[in-house]
């Protein structure tokens, strides 16, 4: 069951999404509709996990983690939370979970940072920062709706400029909501295989990918790409001659170098294979470079990284 977002009480929208839920099904229920494994997941510890529709392809991603209290928290700091409490609140039936939106009282914001990864830090109940075992480190910032200063802590100098958030995104090669977690991909081509848990039982998706596993079917892979001239409009197919090789998902000026670029793709392994440099749909070239690949749990994946 759903609560009302605080959203709609405080007055205005914050950046992120935080939902906090309760009921002792909960875990229960995220194992069973996400993709990686949660029943074991301990007090103070921070997982992963994603959301897929029948076909593998992705719907959401959050960070998930258990406070002292018992409460599940989810959150991601490029997503809104409302969107995902309905997700979720669609597969509960009888179970116990009650789900609150807390987006509206407390913003997220995404840092690199040295904060442990697969751990949450909190404050009487609250949580102050999560991170997953790989990822930034999300950040939970109250905000305080009459006051234009608690919303500048969020938007202002704790979370830096949205431009400076991407550019630090695709340095570090990391997917997000509406560039690359969006259902054209699935987990593997997005580079988020790891939060995939292929031997925990069913969830939705789980078949699609166990095939692309096991057949070594996945074609394309998260890849960092760098051009020159003007910053390309996103999503951009990308053509080599007449042979369509993928997607550019993310891109941005390359403050470091006029007149040049940097983003993410999600390329066809072949054309990356081929000396890493490609034309795109302009006739310029650009420059391709692999990113590690995060392998799903449960399932030997034979792909070279």
């Amino acid at each position: 069951m759903t609560e009302p977002s605080e959203s709609t009480l405080a007055g205005p929208v914050t950046r992120g999404g935080l939902l906090a839920l309760r009921g002792r099904d909960v875990l229960e229920v995220l194992h069973r509709v996400s993709t990686n494994a949660l029943l074991d997941l301990a007090v103070g510890e921070a997982r992963g996990t994603l959301w897929c529709d029948f076909r593998g392809r992705l719907q959401h991603r959050a960070v998930v983690a258990r406070g002292s209290d018992g409460t599940v928290w989810l959150a991601r700091d490029d997503a809104d939370g409302a969107t995902l409490a309905a997700f979720i609140d669609k597969h509960v039936f009888r179970e116990d979970v009650q789900i609150s939106d807390r987006s509206g009282a407390l913003g997220v914001s995404a840092e690199w940072s040295d904060h442990a990864h697969g751990t949450l830090l909190e404050r009487d109940g609250v949580p102050l920062s999560m991170r997953a075992a790989r990822g930034p480190e999300l950040r939970v910032i109250p905000i305080d709706a009459e006051s234009p200063r608690g919303m500048g802590a969020l938007f202002g100098a704790a979370s830096g400029s949205a431009k400076l958030d991407h550019v630090v995104r695709i340095a570090h090669g990391w997917p997000a909501h509406g560039h690359e977690i969006v259902e054209a991909f699935h987990p593997l081509e997005a580079n988020l295989g790891d939060e995939v848990h292929l031997d925990k039982g069913c969830f939705t998706g789980q078949e699609t990918l166990q095939r692309l596993v096991t057949y070594g079917s996945v074609r394309r892979r998260l890849v960092r790409v760098a051009g020159n001239g003007m910053t390309p409009i996103t999503p951009l197919e990308l053509q080599s001659g007449d042979q369509r090789i993928g997607v550019l998902t993310s891109a941005i000026a390359d403050s470091s170098a006029s007149g040049s670029w940097r983003g993410l793709a999600i390329l066809k392994h072949e054309a990356i294979g081929h000396g890493s440099v490609a034309a795109g749909a302009d006739g310029e070239a650009m420059r391709f470079e692999r990113l590690p690949l995060a392998r799903p749990a449960g399932r030997p994946w034979a792909i070279e990284d």
